[in-house]
């Protein structure tokens, strides 16, 4: 069988602030956020069904995302959904966790904060069980 990298990109918007931090950063303020969702399997070789030639189809992994992060960060203050520290690295950790929970078969998560400053977390680097946040 043949395996393949896919990659589905979203954005939303959210505010935070990092309290205590040393620069402007402990001011509240607010981000477009872009997402990378990259998920790594076989593709389907069954001839005639749905998803013959994919590993996922692209609408069922938008249907996921969407309930399991987009609803619940965009447009809101940060400090207030989440339980830890929203720095981008537990946010994009957070986001791994929770699509795999999901049953995603994530490969990597790549959060941009601005357009030049990301984060990519590969699924490998969260071990099973560890806790940013447990919610």
């Amino acid at each position: 069988m043949i395996s393949a990298t896919v990659v589905k990109e979203f954005s939303f918007n959210a505010a935070h602030r990092l309290e205590g931090h040393d620069s402007t950063c402990q001011n509240l303020h607010g981000h477009t956020y872009t997402l990378q969702v990259g998920l790594y399997g076989e593709i389907k070789g069954d001839p005639g069904a749905t998803d013959d030639g994919m590993v996922m189809d692209f609408g069922h992994l938008a249907k996921v995302v969407k309930a399991e992060i987009i609803e619940r960060l965009d447009h809101q203050y940060l400090n207030e959904v989440v339980q830890f520290r929203p720095t981008s690295e537990n946010m994009a950790a957070w986001i791994l966790r929770r699509l795999r929970d999901a049953g995603l078969p994530l490969q990597f998560i790549r959060l941009y904060e601005t357009p030049t400053s990301y984060v990519e977390i590969q699924e490998r680097d969260v071990p099973v069980g560890s806790c940013i946040s447990c919610q």
